[in-house]
């Protein structure tokens, strides 16, 4: 990708963000991420609610939107608008995630490989606590759980753990 397609990309994506930014706190939502895919007049925004996103709430967000993008300069005539969540397998981008997420089971993958899986305790902007739950080592034994401290310097990305 050229310098000159990054550095458009990463304006309008910024721009985008700033456009959505008063119909999201209307709504009570917050932005996740914005992806541009020029080659394919593709802008894709992920959005959120901490007590569930509701269809009508993307419609709200995309109509929004697609008003300052059907005016602004340098936009593709046709483009293709996406407003969703981010999905629950894909992994947190912003603080709001983590907050939403605290007493729910997640996923940690670390810097050097290795996984863990445990109950969200708490977070900060520098750490997350969570609780892992030990392996039983014998049946009928009940589980036992450490809880550990993670400096988010060390965690490639955190995600929900999704269970049946």
């Amino acid at each position: 990708m050229s310098p000159l397609l990054f550095l458009y990309m990463q304006t309008l994506n910024e721009q985008i963000a700033e456009w959505a930014f008063p119909k999201l706190e209307e709504l009570g939502c917050f932005l996740v991420d914005v992806i541009s895919k020029p080659s394919a007049n593709k802008i894709e925004v992920y959005i959120d609610h901490n007590d569930g996103l509701k269809i009508e709430m993307c419609e709200k967000v995309s109509r929004h939107l697609e008003f300052y993008l059907d005016t602004a300069e340098g936009v593709p005539a046709s483009y293709n608008l996406e407003v969703s969540s981010p999905g629950m397998d894909n992994p947190f981008k912003v603080e709001q995630q983590y907050l939403k997420s605290i007493g729910k089971n997640v996923e940690v993958l670390f810097q050097d490989g290795v996984k863990k899986e445990g109950l969200l305790k708490d977070y900060n902007s520098k750490e997350i606590t969570l609780e892992v739950f030990l392996p039983v080592k014998k049946k009928g034994q009940a589980p036992k759980s450490v809880t550990e401290v993670i400096d988010l310097n060390t965690i490639k990305y955190t995600k929900k753990k999704i269970s049946f």
